[in-house]
């Protein structure tokens, strides 16, 4: 074991590590949330998130993750990505493990904030984010809700676990329509919750749960009592029907098999692009597993090229976070979003893939970084 302290603003992070097939610092790194509910935040590296990842390393964490849950499914599974930041974390590990295995009775679905009308939905709380609604959607297409319903095993994915609190209520909220589920996995690149919570999250649940993880920590965090946390941003989004800016293909609604996308746009766009051209590739808020499937088909075809996505979550400037750029949310909500840790013209090339219509948010991004949009719709995929 190994202790790790880091100094934030907010207060004072203590770690101390269980031996892991990775090391700390290529997994995470740290920043102070502008929320008193929780004052630090782990930045992961391998979740193209708040930090440019690296597609290969990203593909060799969805990997592992797989490998290491692949003995304990039993039977059909529905696999459910965290929204927002780990939506993208769930398919790539998803899409791993079909690698694996018959894909026919396997699900993947994420979480999201945003609603959506005439479509059962299971709610549940996330206390310490700044958005704390959430929606788990019923599936209405046949094939997939039956999985949904009668899945034997429940496989949950997020980036880290720090109290369990979330996976408790959506494990309740899910037992409600499938009181049958058999085992619960919960996945995770960085856990910290000890022996004794794990425990208890199986008893509050009344199923039984796994954890599964590239590494675990036990965590201390003393707040600084002298910070003063100013106002927290607006970060929820609006309770009306989001049908009309979402793309329902993309996971809210259940998917069988990997995401279907097409090249057409894209070979047409990097024709125009130089030779050795530094590429950056951007979701946007949940929809990031088109980005991260672009770059690291960039990636294998010789370019030198990262990946990243909007967020919601304001993070302070400072630690593990360099840059910020603050722009409107591209979903019709009216609130500010982030893209850290990228400067202006830092990259040659940068594309923008999106789900939502093209907006004046959306066309304000793109000039303002000189990148191209890319427009998902139902598998098809088109220059904006």
């Amino acid at each position: 074991m190994s202790t790790i302290s880091i100094s934030l603003p907010t207060g004072k992070l203590t770690l101390i590590l269980s031996a892991s097939d990775f090391e700390l610092n290529e997994l995470t790194d740290y920043a102070a949330r502008q929320n008193p509910k929780r004052g630090f935040m782990f930045v992961s590296k391998l979740l193209a998130k708040y930090w440019p990842s690296q597609p290969a390393e990203m593909l060799r964490m969805h990997q592992y993750l797989a490998q290491a849950l692949a003995q304990s499914i039993v039977g059909s599974s529905v696999f459910i990505g965290m929204a927002e930041a780990a939506a993208g974390l769930g398919q790539g590990v998803y899409e791993a493990y079909l690698e694996q295995t018959d894909q026919s009775e396997h699900l993947f679905i994420h979480t999201s904030r945003y609603f959506l009308n005439a479509v059962q939905a299971l709610d549940f709380q996330e206390q310490h984010s700044h958005a704390s609604q959430f929606y788990l959607y019923v599936p209405y297409e046949r094939n997939l809700k039956n999985t949904f319903l009668y899945a034997q095993t429940l496989v949950l994915i997020d980036d880290e676990i720090t109290t369990g609190t979330t996976f408790v209520n959506l494990i309740t909220a899910y037992k409600k329509v499938n009181p049958q589920v058999q085992r619960v996995l919960i996945v995770c690149i960085v856990s910290v919750i000890n022996a004794q919570r794990q425990t208890q999250m199986q008893q509050l649940t009344g199923v039984e749960v796994k954890f599964i993880n590239a590494l675990s920590a036990q965590i201390d965090f003393k707040r600084d009592a002298d910070y003063q946390y100013t106002q927290v941003p607006n970060v929820n989004s609006k309770l009306e029907c989001k049908r009309q800016n979402l793309s329902l293909k993309a996971g809210r609604l259940g998917i069988h098999g990997k995401m279907a996308w097409d090249k057409t746009a894209l070979l047409t766009l990097i024709q125009t692009w130089q030779s050795g051209a530094k590429v950056l590739v951007l979701g946007t808020g949940e929809f990031v597993h088109l980005a991260f499937l672009i770059a690291y088909y960039l990636e294998q075809h010789g370019w030198d090229v990262k990946v990243q996505s909007t967020a919601r979550s304001p993070l302070l400037k400072g630690e593990a976070i360099r840059e910020k750029i603050v722009l409107q949310d591209n979903y019709a909500d009216n609130i500010p979003n982030y893209l850290y840790n990228v400067r202006v013209g830092q990259y040659d090339r940068i594309i923008i893939c999106h789900e939502t219509p093209l907006c004046a948010s959306l066309t304000q991004f793109a000039q303002r970084l000189n990148a191209d949009l890319l427009y998902y719709a139902d598998g098809k995929i088109s220059l904006s």
